[in-house]
């Protein structure tokens, strides 16, 4: 059986099919699923749709690209939401330098990561991190906010088997995607023999 740890079937795409590809989803293969917010509204769809469904959970989080969605009150009703029984981590959070550029909002995506590190700490869940072009910045970030206390993944992870092995000693699961499979991801491959 698998467990699929990161999916999106809140997304617009399945719309006119989404429950028939859940329900395909679960009485086939597929044991259980976590359906990951990437905005306030997304995490709003992840949970319901984990209400609906046995063996369907939620990931409550706000991706770097979605901070905009985020204020002291989101913030509020998102740690709220880390309370019900079908939230099982914080994400996907992180950094993503590929689209902004923007110095200003950079800072802003570090405040926002390092608050819901925080905010996965003081409620023990996992996170789930996403980390585009700012390698740095995330284990910089990491560090400060004492990531090897809080337990998750990198999800879709392109960076080198150094940095892999960083992330590892700070006990994190490095999540490789498809990318892996190109003939031009030879520092992805390389990453993936050496954890």
């Amino acid at each position: 059986m698998i467990f699929e740890t990161h999916a999106h079937y809140d997304d617009e795409k399945f719309d006119s099919d989404r429950d028939l590809v859940i329900q395909n989803l679960l009485n086939g293969r597929i044991c259980r699923i976590i359906n990951v917010g990437a905005s306030i509204e997304s995490t709003k769809a992840s949970i319901a749709l984990a209400e609906k469904y046995e063996n369907v959970y939620a990931a409550a989080g706000v991706h770097p690209s979605e901070i905009d969605g985020l204020n002291e009150e989101s913030f509020a009703w998102l740690k709220q939401q880390t309370q019900r029984k079908e939230v099982v981590a914080i994400g996907e959070i992180g950094l993503d330098y590929y689209w902004e550029k923007d110095a200003s909002v950079q800072n802003m995506q570090r405040v926002w990561f390092a608050r819901q590190l925080k905010l996965a700490k003081e409620c023990r869940l996992p996170v789930i991190i996403h980390s585009r072009d700012a390698a740095e910045d995330t284990v910089n970030v990491m560090k400060e906010n004492h990531a090897e206390e809080i337990p998750g993944v990198i999800h879709c992870y392109s960076y080198s088997a150094e940095l892999a092995k960083e992330f590892v000693k700070m006990g994190y699961y490095i999540g490789i995607g498809g990318v892996v499979t190109f003939k031009n991801a030879k520092k992805l491959k390389e990453a993936a023999v050496q954890i």
